[in-house]
């Protein structure tokens, strides 16, 4: 992954981390064109009472790359790094209040509703858009970077839209979430849609 790398003087500590980390764990964005393997790889759960650092890079890492590529969710499938031999079970997806948090080892508890087509982009399939098929209404449970368990609520299980695609990006947070939770079971949009460009 390229970066500008800026004058030692004038880098802030938490960006002069986030470069140190991109150096020493090899990190870049993970497509199936050059990471097939780790993008399609079922991500595997950590101890959080012996693994928790990773999950606080990654949580790091996550937040950099979001920004750098204004993506509107991230799983660690996303992102390639030479840490651990697969990537571990964590997403970096909006809340209701519009900001982002890490869910490490995630679980849908719920998913319900009738189906509706959504367009989708992702960083690991470049330059394509499919349509996909997802639930109105999702709900997840995990753990926090400060290891509380949370359970997050998105969308409503009464929404239908009709047949016809809707475009989804922040208006759709529970998009998101199953765009995400799908990566971190190998499966991405190539998988699950039909190529609309």
């Amino acid at each position: 992954m390229p970066f500008k790398k800026k004058d030692k003087k004038t880098e802030s500590p938490k960006a002069a981390d986030i470069h140190s980390k991109l150096e020493q764990y090899g990190l870049k964005i993970a497509t199936i064109s050059d990471n097939a393997a780790w993008v399609k790889a079922t991500a595997r759960e950590i101890d959080l009472d012996k693994e928790l650092h990773l999950a606080r890079d990654l949580d790091r890492i996550m937040q950099y790359f979001r920004g750098l590529y204004k993506f509107v969710g991230v799983s660690s499938n996303n992102i390639y790094w030479n840490l651990t031999p697969t990537p571990i079970r964590q997403i970096l997806i909006p809340t209701t209040e519009r900001k982002y948090i890490s869910v490490i080892n995630p679980e849908i508890l719920k998913l319900e509703g009738q189906e509706n087509n959504y367009v989708e982009a992702c960083g690991s399939v470049p330059n394509k858009v499919y349509i996909v098929r997802r639930k109105p209404y999702v709900l997840i449970s995990g753990y926090t970077v400060e290891k509380q368990r949370i359970e997050l609520e998105y969308g409503s299980k009464a929404f239908y839209a009709g047949e016809n695609p809707i475009y989804s990006s922040y208006s759709n947070p529970e998009w998101v979430i199953q765009h995400e939770m799908d990566h971190l079971d190998g499966i991405t949009i190539k998988d699950k849609g039909a190529a609309l460009i």
